[in-house]
């Protein structure tokens, strides 16, 4: 069946194979409600009533043709119709479509291409993501280019987002900033000429084999330190067995001692002395055996786990060798990044990046991180050295004439790629800061409707074949419990939730909401990655060590937010998830807009969508303890919630749980760094995700 292609006509399930041919009907049952708390529910669907969780996974989907009436005789065939949804869907409104883990360059392709060509913005992103994200072939930015530009021009604003992502990281097109964050206002909607568009300027030269090669590495250290500990135990183990040797040796020629002298012994009495001694010893040589054997078997198993592990460490040192040799051979080495906070930079139509700053300022703090993953050489600010401490954050004071100044901020590194970004700092005589009125934000916030508020909180312990977590479940319980109470989410509470459970209540909760709303998934369990292909996996508890069956991509998760009409949806994610931009795409609030125009900013934001993720480590392994009850960054996350006032956007939370969980982790020996974008291919347009107390 390795070359069968799966598809899928209604509700009918065909392998096209001349061998064989499958049909499988499903029947929905009802769920059934039960309420957990005033605001928290936790369904449950019984395993009789479940179809196959497959069948929950996102498809493009292609409906029938449509018989319509035109006037009172005649009726035609209008145009079969492409949509996203899940394969269920699909299946219930009579559409073919590929299964999601079978679907390639062609099958997608089939879906949207016609319709792509008779101008629909929408299919015509999709073409260019099909062709931006390869579906099996090499990606072909430049094709994914032009038709994001078709889209683009039409004011699509996913399309918008997409191209400038492509400008901003130089793919298909020449790199150019300026373009990239022009497409990123346009998709935000911040088109009014009294709101600037702010985002977080990131600069980073990074590919997928640069990637491979820096998991890969982690992934043959951590493999030759397991060896390590092994030989340390093999050789203590060794030098155990022979002890039990020698022990074994010793009671073996005290027991042929003792046979001699019962052989050549006449007096009864001591004869009975000898037998007893020698019933003894023998007891005890029975057991010195026994120790010995299990002692040997317990070698011969480590003996068997060092030839395997450095086996595996051998091809993974031998990819390892050969992925640094493609990547010195493209000259794709990893350059240094930079990416500055503080403050909010403002791009304007075809001009420099400025921020505007009050006349009679004598200077002006400026903060942000460099990061280097072959070892910073050297960093600069206007030519003089850059003080970047162990998490690559840095502080520095520019110094104001009252006129135009101009910052340039230069890293280079060890292997001699550099990287620099410049802006302009503006003094302005009118300038009045807010920053320091925080309850500013909440107030403002307060009176625009942002629509209703769904969250998805999963929390997962209990492993079957995982080792079992200590603080996922209390974790989303108090999460659940600050959205319900304080942020009047309507809250779906999952703990030890197995694959369909979870991607089950995912679809309800699409059911019930809105162009207008607004979607919180947090997951906080086991988390895993591909090193080969980067690809991001949740855990639920049935997942099996060796079997991805039931493990859940992020991509499919990602995917699933195609299907869905929520207007914001932020994924926050104590484990890993692959699959982001960088954060150049996020509509960043400049904490120095008036009340008038911080309420437009607020409105733009409200209608504007966002895909964005929070995660508590990137694809790195992160912490399951060291907040108390709480993992490192879920007791950061959670403190944030309790402690904003009024309203707080999901930029801000981030921007203010990184040093302290880079911290905290650190006082652990762990490198933990949280991360913050918007998540490829959903419909990012440059939104952003806002908490709205009650």
């Amino acid at each position: 069946m390795k070359n069968a292609s799966f598809f899928n006509l209604g509700s009918k399930f065909f392998v096209q194979n001349p061998l064989s041919r499958y049909t499988a009907v499903f029947v929905l049952l009802a769920a059934l409600y039960a309420c957990v708390g005033s605001g928290v529910s936790n369904v449950v669907i019984p395993v009789e009533g479940r179809v196959s969780a497959d069948k929950l996974l996102p498809v493009d989907c292609l409906l029938p043709a449509q018989v319509r009436q035109l006037g009172s005789k005649m009726t035609y065939l209008a145009p079969r119709r492409a949509v996203k949804a899940t394969a269920l869907e699909c299946e219930t409104r009579g559409g073919e479509y590929v299964a999601y883990d079978r679907a390639n360059y062609r099958t997608a392709l089939k879906v949207w291409l016609d319709k792509a060509k008779e101008g629909d913005a929408e299919a015509q992103t999709f073409v260019g993501e099909i062709y931006e994200k390869g579906l099996g072939l090499e990606p072909d930015y430049k094709v994914a280019q032009n038709w994001y530009l078709k889209a683009a021009k039409q004011g699509f604003s996913r399309a918008q987002i997409n191209l400038g992502y492509l400008y901003e990281k130089g793919l298909g097109v020449e790199k150019d900033t300026v373009k990239a964050l022009n497409w990123y206002r346009s998709a935000s909607g911040v088109d009014d000429n009294d709101i600037d568009y702010t985002s977080t300027i990131e600069i980073k030269v990074a590919t997928l084999t640069q990637e491979k090669t820096a998991l890969l590495r982690k992934e043959v250290n951590r493999r030759e330190r397991e060896v390590k500990a092994l030989n340390s135990s093999l050789r203590s183990a060794g030098m155990k067995l022979k002890d039990q040797e020698r022990l074994l040796q010793e009671a073996e020629e005290k027991q042929n001692k003792l046979q001699k002298e019962m052989a050549s012994t006449a007096d009864s009495v001591r004869l009975n002395e000898i037998k007893r001694v020698f019933a003894a010893q023998q007891e005890q040589l029975k057991l010195v055996q026994s120790s010995y054997q299990t002692l040997k078997l317990q070698v011969s198993r480590e003996q068997m786990l060092v030839k395997n592990k450095s086996k595996n460490i051998e091809t993974q040192s031998s990819l390892l060798s050969s992925l640094q040799k493609e990547a010195l051979t493209a000259q794709q080495v990893p350059g240094p990044s930079i990416e500055v906070f503080d403050p909010s930079i403002v791009i304007t139509r075809g001009g420099e990046p400025t921020v505007q700053v009050r006349s009679a300022s004598k200077a002006r703090v400026i903060s942000g991180r460099v990061l280097a993953p072959a070892g910073l050489e050297a960093a600069t600010i206007n030519k003089r050295s850059l003080s970047i401490d162990s998490s690559g954050q840095f502080h520095s004071a520019i110094p104001m004439a009252g006129k135009n100044k101009h910052v340039a901020i230069h890293a280079k590194d060890k292997l001699g790629q550099e990287a620099e970004f410049s802006f302009m700092l503006i003094p302005k005589e009118s300038f009045v800061s807010y920053k320091k009125d925080t309850s500013r934000f909440g107030r403002i916030a307060g009176s625009i409707n942002f629509g209703r508020y769904y969250a998805l909180v999963i929390g997962n312990n209990e492993y079957s074949q995982f080792p079992t977590l200590q603080t996922a479940v209390s974790d989303s319980k108090r999460v659940a419990e600050l959205l319900d109470e304080k942020y009047g989410f309507d809250v779906r509470l999952l703990n030890n939730a197995d694959r369909y459970t979870i991607l089950s209540a995912l679809n309800e909760i699409k059911g019930k909401m809105t162009k207008e709303d607004n979607l919180l998934v947090y997951y906080a369990g086991h988390g895993e990655r591909d090193v080969q292909s980067l690809q991001g996996y949740w855990l639920p508890v049935d997942a099996e060590l060796e079997n991805t069956a039931n493990w859940i991509p992020n991509s499919a998760i990602s995917a699933l937010f195609n299907t869905m009409n929520a207007k914001h949806i932020l994924v926050v994610a104590d484990s890993c998830y692959s699959g982001s931009m960088t954060r150049s795409s996020v509509a960043r609030l400049d904490a120095d807009l008036d009340d008038k125009h911080l309420k437009k900013w607020l409105k733009v934001m409200a209608k504007t969508n966002s895909r964005t993720v929070l995660t508590s480590g990137g694809l790195k392994p992160v912490l399951d303890s060291g907040g108390g009850n709480y993992s490192v960054f879920a007791k950061e996350f959670i403190t944030e919630l309790e402690n904003a006032e009024g309203a707080i956007d999901a930029y801000k939370i981030y921007l203010r749980i990184l040093p302290r969980v880079q911290k905290n982790a650190a006082l652990l020996n762990f490198d933990q760094t949280p991360t913050y974008a918007p998540i490829k291919y959903t419909g990012h347009s440059g939104g952003e995700f806002i908490f709205v107390k009650n």
